[in-house]
Formats: C-alpha cells, structure tokens, sequence
C-alpha cells in the first residue's frame, strides 16, 4: 500500500511540474509592447508603426518592443481612431499585452478608442501589420473583447481641450481643432469610461504671454484642468 500511495504522489508530483511547465511554456509566447500615440500635427507615416518622426530619433529607448501609433494630426478624432484601433488590435490582443503613452490630443484618440470600443469583440491579431498598419488573423484565430492594456501614461494630454481652441488662436481651418474646443472634447466620449485601464496624467508647465488665455497653470497650451 505504501507503494502504491508513494507512486501516485510521485505522479502527482510529474503532473504537477509538466502543469506548470506548459504554464511557463504558454507565457513565454506572449509579447509586450509600448504604443506611442502623437498629438496634434501628427509627423509619421500613418501605418508605419516604426516611424518615430513626431517623437524623435528611432533609435532613442521608449519602452519595451516600441511602436509608433501614427495618425495625421489634422483630421477629426472619429475619423482618425481608426489607426489607433488598428494598432490596438494588432498589439494588445490575443497573448500579447501593450503599455499606451499619448500626448495632446492622442489622449483624446485613446480615451475615445476605450470608451466607445473597448468593450465591442475585437479580432486576435498576429502582431505583423501590413504597409496600411492592419494585422493578420493570429494563429488560431478566435476573438476577444476589448484590449490587453497595463496602463496608460499621458503627458501634456488636451483630453478635456483648450481654451485656445475656444479662442480660435490656432488654425480653425483645422477639422481637430473643432474637436479640441472645450465644450466640444468633453462631450466627445464618456471620459470616466477607460474600461478599468488605469491612466496616469502628467501636465506640462511652461507657460508664456499668449497662455494668458488659459485658467490657471499651463504649457503653453493646455491647462491644468484639461491634462488632468
């Protein structure tokens, strides 16, 4: 009796370690990345996930497996988020997870992406876009919903718009500029609605004499109450 007990704790035991093993072997599979989402005026190539001319030099370290989330600058939030969501689903789905930074109006581009479609079924992707910035279907295919996201860090962010927008001190030719006018990226999305993805919001200061325009402190071109 007390070898047969011994062999199946020893088989217990194997079960155990090959569970783990298949465990470890399974994570090993999954990917981080960090998605860079520009702001007004754009820069890169929209579908280049490896142009960093908004940012800076490519070669500079900007986080794990960086990508470049380019879209124009120009154009309205709506009609822009579809490269955003691209990237999203090409990096954040499936086993892989992603760390968002954005800037300017790329917090409104990210805040827009999780409110109105962080909770829609999003197809698992393979992490290898096409000159548009749209992956394939991972190995395996199935769905999911919403996006693998650790957090989001935003610096400088015009989430709740500018006064100078209001003002009309930029290029009111300019389709964003319409959505960075306070009252209007306000009622953009339901901002409290991140899906349980934590932001952190850095504000910028800097401020100088046509900032007068802007309540309280500034950088220049976004107030306080708006990066927070």
């Amino acid at each position: 009796m007390r070898n047969f007990s011994d062999a199946l704790r020893q088989r217990a035991k194997w079960l155990g370690l090959l569970a783990f093993a298949a465990a470890v072997g399974s994570a090993a599979y999954a990917t981080n990345y960090s998605l860079w989402i520009n702001g007004r005026t754009g820069g890169g190539a929209i579908g280049n996930h490896a142009d960093f001319t908004y940012w800076g030099p490519a070669g500079t370290a900007a986080g794990v497996n960086k990508k470049s989330v380019n879209w124009d600058g120009y154009n309205r939030i709506s009609d822009q988020n579809i490269h955003v969501r691209n990237a999203l689903d090409c990096y954040c789905t499936g086993d892989n997870w992603c760390y968002v930074a954005a800037h300017s109006a790329g917090n409104l581009q990210i805040g827009y992406a999780l409110s109105l479609y962080g909770g829609s079924s999003r197809e698992k992707k393979n992490a290898a876009p096409n000159s548009g910035g749209v992956c394939g279907a991972a190995s395996g295919g199935g769905t999911q919903t919403g996006w693998n996201i650790k957090w989001v860090n935003v610096a400088g962010g015009a989430g709740g718009g500018s006064e100078l927008a209001d003002l009309g001190d930029w290029a009111i030719s300019e389709p964003l500029v319409g959505d960075l006018k306070t009252s209007t990226a306000r009622a953009l999305y339901d901002h409290n609605n991140t899906r349980a993805k934590q932001f952190f919001m850095y504000a910028g200061a800097k401020g100088t004499l046509y900032s007068a325009a802007l309540p309280g402190q500034d950088d220049e071109a976004i107030a306080y109450h708006s990066s927070g």
